[in-house]
């Protein structure tokens, strides 16, 4: 009796040690599965490509303001591939917006309305970058608006702010039927056609303005659009003519480089009105315009700012406004709602 107790103590025995066992080898292998996990988490992080971001703009006052990141190729990082480029004409550039090749643009400003239209709400306007720049400039004897009628009147950049701006005005003084209009593909060419004066009358915006008095003695601004707005519109807008967009899909997915970048892009505007000499430099360096000697000139003039959309809302919807009555196509056919204003997150 005493041998079979023996026995059976030694087989409770072993099978107790062969169930500690099989409870502690899973625990073992937990740990590592876990460390396996984790030392695979910073190959795939070393591994991911650089975001490639490209930013435009338009040769001229546009672009001007954000030369300081344009030389300096700003923003650059082994996260973020960063391209800048300067197109001719309005329609090269609304182009790749559309298409997505632009990440973040200045443009004239009615063009951001419209691209957002286009675009299905793709396309946010994030600041106004230029702000009243714009003159009739020519080599006759004009002192008023009312002067204008039966003349030709040299434009440029058809469908964009100075064009829509320009009709409005002329339609408040019911000069719409009485004065033609001529159209040149870009400001560069129409500042040469009023050079040599083959085009005697001419809108333009700074520093085209300054670039043609400068080269022709007998060229000189007539009138001020700005204050021809103000007088067309009763005082109840400003005249805004250039601003800043993004692709809103890609301002939420890259938070962090939309908000550098917007603090850069204020520096610079600072830095280009506070040096204008240094800025023309590099304006000329850049190809934005062809003589830094003109550029310094016009800087003071040419209305170069940075304000944030938001900040201004209820007085870029009374521009929109006052665009959308003269002509519904001016800002894409529709007002642009609350959607349209970029939000910082």
């Amino acid at each position: 009796m005493k041998k079979v107790s023996l026995l059976l103590s030694i087989v409770l025995i072993i099978a107790a040690m062969a169930g500690c066992a099989n409870n502690t080898q899973p625990q073992a292998s937990e740990p590592a599965e876990s460390q396996e996990t984790e030392e695979s988490q910073p190959d795939s992080q070393h591994n991911s490509e650089p975001v490639n971001i490209m930013i435009a703009g338009l040769k001229g006052p546009t672009s001007i303001g954000m030369i300081k990141l344009i030389d300096g190729k700003a923003l650059n990082s082994e996260k973020y591939n960063v391209e800048y480029i300067a197109e001719s004409a309005p329609d090269a550039l609304t182009a790749k917006i559309i298409k997505g090749d632009v990440q973040i643009s200045s443009l004239p400003i009615n063009l951001a309305s419209v691209l957002y239209n286009k675009t299905e709400g793709k396309v946010q306007i994030m600041a106004v970058n230029t702000v009243g720049n714009l003159y009739i400039v020519g080599s006759e004897e004009i002192s008023s608006i009312e002067e204008l009628s039966g003349k030709t009147l040299g434009m440029s950049a058809k469908g964009s702010t100075p064009d829509f701006a320009m009709n409005y005005i002329l339609k408040q003084n019911e000069l719409d039927e009485k004065v033609e209009l001529d159209y040149s593909t870009d400001h560069a060419t129409l500042a040469q056609s009023v050079i040599a004066e083959d085009t005697k009358v001419a809108l333009l915006p700074q520093p085209f303005v300054t670039q043609v008095s400068m080269k022709n003695n007998n060229v000189k601004i007539l009138l001020d659009l700005n204050e021809e707005w103000k007088k067309a519109s009763l005082d109840s807008s400003e005249l805004y003519t250039g601003c800043v967009v993004v692709n809103k899909e890609f301002a939420e997915n890259n938070a962090d480089f939309v908000k550098e970048f917007l603090s850069q892009y204020k520096e610079s505007v600072n830095w280009v009105n506070e040096n204008p000499k240094d800025a023309s430099v590099l304006v000329e360096k850049n190809e934005i315009m062809p003589s830094a000697a003109l550029v310094e000139k016009a800087i003071p003039n040419c209305g170069i700012t940075f304000i944030p959309a938001k900040d201004i809302k209820s007085s870029l919807d009374g521009f929109y406004k006052i665009l959308f009555d003269s002509n519904p196509a001016s800002v894409g056919g529709i007002l642009p709602d609350e959607a349209f204003y970029f939000e910082q997150q």
